[in-house]
């Protein structure tokens, strides 16, 4: 077998690769043998027809499976004689096999992780910010579980106010005809809530229930619609209900019926909320740490990006962000053209995060970080946190990639120590490894988000 390697880039590479007459001859006859044992011929019995009818009868059958069998036993041998290890699968072309079984001939192109060093990183100093915790953002949280627990009462003696939600019908206009995606019916609003455009939305306070009203708007000029931007519009709406809300008494009542009976007292839930906020805001004060280093790091290295893994990135991205806008409601046209606007910075953040998982990994393997089967499993459990699954679920959906789910996991773990390793020295200490609360690794430059009691009650509800 004859192997060339050319190099496309630094991390894409060509591989020609020529198989020989001989192996493709043993390959056929093993192929043919194979089907001789198993052919139902007239006239003979299994395993005796003769091999020159075989050959005649079951060629383009043996030539198909043995060019398949050869191409990847060659494509497998190249890497390990060639010491490659691709990211992804193959991109095969140029394949020629001659009548005459003379000769197997294909190009697979591959790409390849970036080799690289970074001399130095001891002289990356990051200070540690002191994270306090003001009175009025313990009550803003507390606040935000009141509206949470709010109730609304449908009022007829007065018009809409700020704050109100309010049940209408619209239908949006420009020069007379309808627009698509501008008319609803039992649509439900606050006002101030800012799901509507602006100049539309001031003029929902001061309507009246069982009225309908023609009211003047301007699309903004960056409206996501492109069509729909900067164009003036005419919405006639009817107002069906105006709710009024009620929020429960700031005391011990709503700490029992927040926390379901653990709390007994709004001096304990004053307590929680004061421990919540000052977890979030120490995780983005982490956060942003980690976004400093990273910058460091990215500033002390150049290297190429393998396209496979910054497509793989992109598109994991944008998944995410399609299923986040559909749990908020949007219709499938708004999200696509949402996705689309949004492309180009999505692409920008999918090579940032790429390079900073390549760094991280190649400081891992420096550093010598490794993971143990206690924080493996502490990892598995934070993960089944963050999908809600079943334990069971999740052995059924990897059964047979038990180890690729395995190694996902501890890569997961060391990504983090070395975060939480670099981070100590940026610091001069005092920052440890992350302990089985830990968030997820962040290996782009992206908030840690927590999830607050309010969002949690707001759920259950």
């Amino acid at each position: 077998m004859d192997i060339k390697v050319n190099d496309i880039s630094s991390v894409k590479k060509k591989l020609a690769i020529k198989i020989d007459p001989e192996t493709i001859k043993k390959k056929l006859e093993g192929i043919y043998n194979r089907l001789r044992k198993k052919a139902k011929i007239k006239g003979f019995r299994p395993g005796k027809a003769p091999l020159n009818l075989i050959r005649r009868l079951y060629r383009e059958q043996a030539r198909a499976e043995a060019v398949e069998d050869l191409i990847q036993e060659a494509y497998s041998t190249a890497l390990a004689e060639k010491e490659l290890t691709p990211l992804a699968r193959p991109e095969i072309e140029g394949l020629s096999f001659p009548e005459d079984d003379s000769l197997i001939s294909f190009e697979a192109t591959i790409e390849i992780a970036p080799v690289f060093e970074i001399e130095d990183y001891d002289d990356i100093k990051l200070e540690k910010p002191e994270v306090k915790v003001g009175e009025e953002e313990v009550e803003a949280e507390l606040d935000k579980l009141r509206q949470s627990m709010a109730q609304y009462k449908t009022i007829d003696e007065r018009p809409a106010r700020e704050g109100d939600v309010l049940v209408i019908d619209f239908v949006g206009r420009i020069d007379g005809e309808e627009f698509e995606g501008g008319k609803a019916e039992d649509f439900t609003i606050e006002i101030g809530s800012g799901r509507f455009i602006p100049e539309l939305e001031a003029q929902l306070a001061g309507l009246e229930s069982g009225q309908t009203y023609d009211l003047e708007a301007t699309f903004p000029e960056d409206y996501h619609k492109k069509e729909l931007a900067g164009k003036a519009a005419v919405f006639t709406v009817t107002v069906k209900a105006i709710r009024e809300k009620e929020l429960p008494e700031l005391d011990d009542d709503l700490a029992i019926q927040i926390s379901g009976g653990e709390m007994e007292t709004l001096a304990e839930l004053r307590e929680k909320m004061t421990e919540y906020v000052t977890s979030s805001k120490e995780s983005e004060a982490r956060s942003k740490l980690i976004d400093e280093l990273m910058a460091a790091l990215r500033e002390k290295v150049d290297f190429e990006l393998p396209e496979c893994l910054v497509k793989d990135e992109e598109e994991s991205a944008a998944m995410s962000m399609r299923s986040r806008l559909m749990s908020q409601g949007f219709d499938q046209e708004m999200i696509e053209e949402l996705l689309a606007t949004s492309r180009e910075k999505l692409a920008e953040e999918a090579r940032r995060t790429v390079k900073n998982t390549l760094i991280l990994e190649y400081l891992a393997r420096r550093e010598k970080v490794e993971s143990t089967p206690e924080e493996v499993s502490a990892a598995f459990q934070r993960f089944l946190q963050r999908t809600g699954e079943n334990p069971q679920n999740v052995f059924e959906r990897f059964k047979g990639r038990e180890s690729e789910f395995t190694g996902m996991l501890q890569r997961d773990v060391i990504i983090e120590k070395t975060v939480s390793f670099m981070l100590d020295k940026a610091t001069g200490g005092g920052e440890a490894v992350q302990d089985e609360e830990a968030a997820e690794p962040a290996a782009g430059d992206e908030e840690k988000v927590e999830e607050s009691p309010a969002s949690e009650t707001a759920e259950k509800e």
